[in-house]
Parts: C-alpha cells; sequence; structure tokens
C-alpha cells in the first residue's frame, strides 16, 4: 500500500472517530436521556466524551471509583475483530452503526477528564466487555487479521497517545492545595481598624476577610500581597476536605469548573480550588465541623451567586 493509500485509509478510520469524540448532543437531548447535568453519574456500561484541552476521545466505561474511572476507547469505525478488539452491533448502541472497543487500550483515568454522556451500552454488552478487557501490560501481542492493516496499527497509536495525555490531565488534591499555605496571623492581636483597612483596600467585606485569615478561604496573589502589607503576614489557608474536591472532580460540575476558569483565567484544576474554598467557606459557617452533603452544598451555593447548578459551559 502506498503512502499515500495509507493516509487516506487512516483518515477514514480516525475521522469518524473524532468526529464522535464531539457529539452535536444538544443540552436538552442530553438533559432527556441522562436528566440534569447536576445529577450525572457516571456508570459501568456508559459511554462518555473525555476531554482534555483539544483532545476528545469517546470512552467506554467498565469500573467507577470514587475519583478515577476504568475505561476503554471506542470508535465509529468497523474493523476486523482482533485479539484486543470487539465489534458491538448497530441494535445494541445509538449510534446506528457498528461500533468497535478496543480492549487493548484499557486504562484507569481520573474522573475530572469525563465531559459528558454519550450512550449507555446494554447489560450484556458490558459483561462481553468485562470478559474481555484487558491492562495494558496483559495485551496480546501484535498478530492476526487485525493487525495486519497499517492504518489500523496507526489509528490505534493515535488513541494511545490521545489516552496517554487523558492519563497524565493534572488534578488538584488536597495534598496540592497545602501549597497555598503561608505565614499564620494571630487574629487576637489585629485592631478594628486594620480589618477595617484590608477590607477596604481588597474591596470586599469583613466576613470575607475573616475567612481569609482564618484559612477558609485561598488568597489570590493580589489579597496577599495587600495583607502583608497591612498586617506583616498572609493567613494560612488551610486545603478544602478531600471529598470536596473529590465532588468538584466529578462531571457534573464541569460547567461550574469552565466558568470559573474562564472568568479567572484559571487552569481547571486551579478553578476547582478556587470554587472548592468558597463552598468550604460556605460550609463551616453553616455546618461548623460536620461533614455535609457537599452536592447539595455545592448547589446552594452556586444558587446563591446566581449560576445554574446545570450550566453548560
Amino acid at each position: 500500500m502506498t503512502s499515500d493509500e495509507t493516509d487516506a485509509r487512516l483518515n477514514h478510520l480516525v475521522a469518524p472517530a473524532q468526529q464522535a469524540a464531539a457529539p452535536q448532543l444538544t443540552e436538552t437531548a442530553l438533559e432527556r436521556r441522562f436528566g440534569p447535568r447536576s445529577t450525572w453519574v457516571p456508570a459501568p456500561g456508559q459511554i462518555w466524551r473525555a476531554m482534555r484541552d483539544d483532545i476528545g476521545v469517546l470512552v467506554l466505561l467498565l469500573a467507577i471509583e470514587a475519583d478515577s474511572v476504568t475505561a476503554v476507547p471506542v470508535t465509529i469505525e468497523s474493523i476486523a475483530e482482533a485479539a484486543d478488539t470487539l465489534l458491538i452491533e448497530e441494535q445494541s448502541s445509538s449510534f446506528g452503526v457498528e461500533v468497535t472497543v478496543w480492549l487493548g487500550l484499557r486504562r484507569d483515568l481520573s474522573i475530572g477528564v469525563l465531559d459528558r454522556p454519550v450512550d449507555d451500552m446494554a447489560g450484556p454488552v458490558v459483561r462481553r466487555l468485562a470478559d474481555r478487557a484487558v491492562r495494558p501490560e496483559e495485551a496480546p501481542r501484535a498478530t492476526g487479521a487485525g493487525w495486519s492493516d497499517p492504518a489500523v496499527s496507526e489509528a490505534r497509536a493515535v488513541l494511545e497517545d490521545d489516552l496517554a495525555a487523558l492519563v497524565e490531565a493534572p488534578e488538584m488534591n488536597a495534598a496540592e492545595a497545602e501549597g497555598h499555605v503561608t505565614d499564620a496571623i494571630d487574629i487576637d492581636a489585629l485592631t478594628p481598624e486594620a480589618l477595617d483597612e484590608v477590607a477596604s483596600r481588597l474591596g470586599t467585606s469583613l466576613p470575607v476577610v475573616l475567612d481569609l485569615i482564618d484559612g477558609k478561604r485561598a488568597p489570590t496573589p493580589e489579597q496577599t500581597a495587600i495583607m502583608h502589607q497591612v498586617l506583616g503576614a498572609a493567613p494560612v489557608a488551610a486545603p478544602p476536605p478531600r471529598g470536596l474536591l473529590t465532588e468538584f472532580s466529578q462531571p457534573r460540575w464541569r460547567g461550574l469548573v469552565r466558568h470559573r476558569r474562564r472568568r479567572d483565567d484559571l487552569t481547571d484544576a486551579a478553578a476547582r480550588l478556587a470554587l472548592a474554598y468558597e463552598v468550604d467557606a460556605m460550609a463551616a459557617r453553616q455546618t461548623g465541623g460536620q461533614e455535609p452533603s457537599w452536592p447539595d452544598r455545592i448547589r446552594r451555593w452556586a444558587q446563591g451567586n446566581q449560576l445554574d447548578p446545570d450550566i453548560a459551559e
């Protein structure tokens, strides 16, 4: 096969997968099938679009943990079934065509890369997949009819590269959040005049200043500089609860994260952390030391800030 023929065959294989990785599902259609965005819960057998930056891959979920999923990629292309692939007949999915499940490309991904559900496979299909899915180190050697087509092998290589990028997607966790801790402030030594000056220079209210000093909010670099000037130190920002950080990694809050990321020009991880501090500060005022229901708290915080918890972007 000539180089041009190989390229044409590769485009034929990969293009449908790339298009399917960005399905044009309207928010109305998504809500009709999977419910409001803030109720989405990933489950085995579902096909999701996984995203990081401009990389999108359709993945079928095999197992779910609190902050990670085990998944295999799916492409909208029927190829010769090989040792590490499985063809799913068109009547078992909503795509209307046969799809290929790449069992040999099983990966563990952060749940934070899941963007939106696309399909939900039938129970018998899930059982077939669970029986045959293998981890990368257990995958069979590249032999057989399904491996002989150079374009198919290249398509597999493209998927491997995209999955590697998804696996490496950075996530903010409680340990990393501790990097925000700076100098402690003795709140008993502060005068009302000093607190009022900080509030005035920050352009915020006294309760927000007290949250910053108590470590319930993460100070921005500008806030840190002002507090150093006025108080001689910046506050300790204790990391938000791990459960809240894990909750904000769930795809049901991806719209809120995107909104904060774009508003403040942050990374996804930094946006999650900023949101977690704000929700935690509200929860601390309302429940003391008890562990609240974080989904309920996030919805209440969003509504209090006039944000739709089911926001799409």
